[in-house]
């Protein structure tokens, strides 16, 4: 967690805007780069994050040569996908929705709020385990909700997550195709962060956690897909179509990769407006 003053400040400097959440329309994702798309990685040990162009999704809390990028290794809905492996049982590679985030020594941070976290009434993905992992079975990428316990995002001690996965839901993980899931009041979702990790177990559901009066004033300040921190082994993976919905509020979100040649690159773009004025000033010659 960032100290409260840090991420207070560097929040106030931010200038971004939260869009209005109103339609559970799938909203493109497009990678960085064009296919085969992005593997944003950190060899190092402190976290690493990089925006995913002004969508309000991050590769975050990179470290240790996790991976983690839209690419087209795993296609679903389309030609896409976020992509994850991780090596060791060291490394990590995460997928974030994060409004307004401000970057902390190369990191992200949500700086403000999605919503009451009480009118989170459920949130889902598609995940894909490739079936060389080797890290433990039960292991797929997991999804995450952030929540902000005071309610004001311009804090930072008080973050905390519930994390979903299928293993403590009594459900299987499966292999070589995807999987969707979605969480609602009666699944059980684990906690971190100023929550304490695994407080209560982990069958606590998610109507559980909303009742407790300790989060009554807990905002959701962003939504998390990813992978590693210790998983022994090595594993390949990916997420898709990442949504949730808030009170009468929507998001789906569903990672693309734009094909070479779909889209004139600026540098062409410029040459068809300078053949363009060359064609009008012809034509002014001749008239």
């Amino acid at each position: 967690m960032q100290p409260r003053q840090t991420l207070a400040t560097a929040i106030v400097a931010c200038t971004l805007s939260l869009a209005a959440l109103t339609t559970a329309e799938a909203a493109i994702v497009l990678a960085n780069n064009p296919a085969p798309g992005d593997n944003f990685t950190n060899a190092g040990t402190t976290n690493q994050g990089q925006a995913v162009g002004s969508t309000g999704w991050y590769y975050n809390n990179v470290r240790n040569s996790g991976v983690v990028g839209i690419n087209d290794s795993y296609p679903r809905s389309g030609n896409g996908s976020a992509y994850f492996s991780s090596l060791s049982g060291s490394a990590k590679a995460d997928i974030e929705f994060l409004p307004s985030a401000v970057n902390i020594s190369g990191n992200f941070y949500s700086g403000a709020s999605l919503g009451s976290f009480s009118q989170l009434s459920s949130f889902g993905y598609d995940w894909y385990r490739v079936s060389t992992s080797t890290n433990p079975a039960v292991q797929h990428p997991a999804l995450r909700v952030l929540l902000d316990l005071d309610g004001d995002p311009l804090t930072g001690a008080d973050r905390a997550g519930l994390v979903f996965e299928r293993a403590y839901n009594s459900l299987p993980t499966l292999t070589d195709q995807w999987v969707t899931d979605v969480i609602g009041a009666s699944t059980n979702l684990w906690s971190f962060g100023a929550l304490g990790f695994a407080t209560g177990g982990y069958n606590v559901t998610l109507g559980q956690w909303q009742a407790d009066t300790a989060l009554a004033r807990a905002v959701v300040v962003g939504f998390s897909a990813g992978v590693g921190s210790g998983w022994n082994g090595v594993f390949t993976g990916a997420v898709d179509n990442i949504s949730w919905t808030i009170g009468q509020n929507s998001a789906s979100y569903n990672f693309e990769v734009q094909r070479q040649g779909t889209v004139p690159e600026p540098g062409t773009m410029a040459l068809l407006g300078v053949g363009l004025a060359g064609l009008a000033a012809m034509r002014r010659r001749r008239g």
